[in-house]
């Protein structure tokens, strides 16, 4: 089928659509770069396999050259900053001064996002509207939103296990319809074969393989666990140990204990924070999904604004030490200048250092735990009545 294809514009994931050609092509790294040196751009890219559904994102733009696209799309993400800053004052009930410095403390995270065109202010505002309505038990309204989100980056999938827990039917099925009716749209338009071809590289994705798997660069379980475990001729031909069977195991190792003390956590949130126990439980899934991503990007953590603001939201007491610290681990992220670090991937014992952002992450993670179970002692543990009335009984 000949309909839209992609072309990249700048270094990142910024995409223009044109008439012509075969979808699949997209995902042969050769043609793909010789489409960017056609446009007059002297670097190197890969299209790396997000949904085709990003496809429609763009169309309004679809007809400008690629410099005037990149312009056009950092006017709209400006007009989605505002709205961002304007909906988390609503939400967390602060000034929109507050609300606004919380975004800017995201540092590189925002400036990515407006540099290469990224689509994360759009997906921040879907999940916090998704959520306000959430919280507003406007049940078919949340699903909508959080389902359009996971349609176009699968991120806002994570929530489903939280809602299934609290027995949410109503905003599964609407999440679960909105995804159905909207990838429906996009094999009725673009048609079968590049949907196939996606699915034929989704795994790969999922597993972290978007450029050098093994690459520092995406801060990641995965790709540390690559580097250590994981022999390659080409990526990492002197692995740290050099035992494959141990890269599967100590990563779902992981998984497991941070969804162990996720589901933890939630349950104390329930029964210790009363009203306040959902946007807690919200955070705190939020913070675990961004701490397992199999491969992150700076601009990626714009998505860590409403759960820290929630954290920071959640006493009306003065903030305590955690909550401090939980803020001063977030700008760090916003902040820290990653580039020197780089040095260190794929040296030994060194490489460890190259992590930073996946070392303040799993920081971040753990002080909110932290956080919330000393909340818990505060309040004394539940008792039977509390618990059997909780919202998130396990």
């Amino acid at each position: 089928m000949r309909l839209f294809q992609w072309t990249l514009l700048v270094a990142g994931s910024f995409l223009r659509f044109y008439e012509g050609g075969n979808l699949t092509n997209l995902y042969d790294d050769a043609w793909f770069q010789k489409q960017i040196e056609r446009e007059g751009i002297d670097q190197e890219g890969r299209f790396s396999p997000f949904p085709p559904l990003d496809a429609f994102i763009m169309i309004p733009l679809a007809y400008l050259p690629p410099r005037y696209a990149l312009q056009a799309w950092t006017i709209v993400n400006v007009l989605l900053l505002g709205a961002n800053v304007l909906l988390l004052s609503k939400i967390l009930r602060r000034d929109l001064v507050w609300s606004a410095l919380l975004f800017l403390g995201t540092g590189i995270a925002l400036v990515n996002n407006f540099r290469l065109g990224q689509f994360y202010l759009a997906l921040s505002l879907l999940v916090s509207a998704g959520y306000l309505y959430w919280r507003k038990a406007r049940f078919g309204r949340s699903g909508s939103l959080l389902g359009a989100g996971a349609a176009l980056k699968y991120f806002p999938v994570l929530f489903l296990p939280l809602f299934i827990v609290r027995k949410e039917w109503r905003l599964i099925f609407s999440f679960l319809l909105t995804i159905l009716i909207l990838y429906g749209l996009s094999v009725l338009v673009l048609g079968t074969e590049v949907h196939r071809f996606y699915l034929s590289v989704l795994t790969s994705h999922l597993d972290g393989n978007i450029q050098d798997g093994y690459s520092a660069t995406f801060q990641s379980w995965n790709s540390l666990l690559k580097r250590i475990f994981l022999p390659d001729p080409v990526w990492n031909p002197e692995p740290l140990v050099g035992w494959p069977p141990g890269y599967i195991t100590i990563k779902f190792a992981i998984y497991g204990i941070v969804v162990f003390m996720t589901l933890r956590a939630c349950r104390v949130a329930a029964a210790s924070f009363g009203s306040d126990g959902a946007s807690v439980q919200f955070a705190l899934v939020t913070i675990a999904g961004l701490l397992l991503l199999p491969a992150s990007a700076t601009y990626h953590f714009l998505l860590l604004v409403l759960p820290v603001g929630l954290l920071l939201s959640a006493d009306r007491a003065p903030w305590g030490l955690k909550q401090k610290m939980i803020l001063g681990l977030f700008i760090l992220i916003g902040f820290i200048p990653y580039r020197i670090f780089r040095v260190f991937d794929g040296r030994a014992l060194l490489t460890f250092l190259a992590y930073p952002r996946l070392a303040l992450m799993l920081a971040i993670f753990l002080s909110s735990i932290s956080y919330t179970k000393e909340r818990g002692r505060r309040n004394g543990q539940p008792g039977r009545q509390a618990r059997e009335t909780s919202p998130f009984t396990l």
